[in-house]
């Protein structure tokens, strides 16, 4: 006689599967995505770019970040910075103002908001006075841990195919057992891996690429929605005329 399932047991193993099998059933067969060939034309392309930088009480920040993106070995015409400032209460933007008339060798602008409206109306703000062909996000607190970054997004870029680049992102300092090292290389393999075979859905603050005239014919970033990065790198690659049907993480 074959014994009775208890119905609890049931449900846990059904959920078990659900919760772990079907993402490492997923893994196994994006793996062998990365043998894929990336498809993609690079080349020794060097657009107007804008970096811009949303602020809210980064004082402590700003200055650090403005070097970071200062040390890049880009040419300086074709670079443009932008800091908007949602409200700050500490100085922020008056500290971003210094460093501006400190290196009059770049084009910095400040934008400063009357009030906080959040991270995907002040990117709007700043799309609305970029000069740049490609528009790129990147974070205060975060760096750029090589100084050709914006050359690298920009050989992506180079591909009329591609309308979007990200990063991949590492932590500063790692946790208990390298916890967040291990996460992030399963995510970062699944990112690559989904980027060769079309594109990936899960884009980086730290640093997000896009073709300007892209992000103004979807309409600019959404501010109904949280994750304003990935929704807008998605809506370019679902919804952006061709020959822009493709987005990817290889920067």
């Amino acid at each position: 006689m074959t014994p009775a399932v208890d119905p609890l047991t049931a449900l846990g193993v059904a959920s078990a599967t659900a919760q772990f099998g079907t993402p490492l059933a997923y893994y196994a067969a994006a793996k062998r995505w990365l043998k894929l060939p990336w498809g993609v034309k690079r080349d020794d392309y060097i657009p107007t770019v804008t970096v811009v930088i949303p602020t809210y009480n980064e004082a402590n920040h700003i200055e650090e970040k403005l070097d970071d993106v200062y040390r890049q070995d880009y040419p300086r015409q074709r670079l443009e910075i932008i800091v908007v400032d949602s409200a700050s209460t500490d100085g922020t933007a008056e500290k971003a103002k210094r460093w501006a008339e400190a290196h009059p060798d770049v084009d910095v602008k400040i934008i400063e908001e009357p009030e906080r409206r959040g991270k995907a109306a002040a990117l709007n703000k700043a799309l609305a006075a970029a000069r740049g062909e490609i528009f790129i996000i990147t974070d205060a607190d975060c760096r750029w841990s090589q100084r050709d970054a914006l050359r690298r997004v920009a050989a992506w870029l180079a591909d009329q195919s591609v309308g979007a680049v990200t990063c991949l992102k590492k932590p500063a300092a790692d946790g208990p057992a390298g916890v967040e090292t291990g996460y992030r290389n399963y995510y970062n393999t699944l990112r690559l891996a989904e980027s060769k075979r079309w594109s990936t859905p899960v884009f980086h603050g730290e640093l997000a690429a896009y073709r300007t005239e892209l992000l103004r014919k979807i309409g600019g970033f959404p501010t109904d929605v949280g994750a304003d990065d990935s929704h807008t790198a998605t809506l370019i690659a679902l919804n952006a005329a061709a020959p822009w049907r493709r987005k990817t993480s290889g920067a």
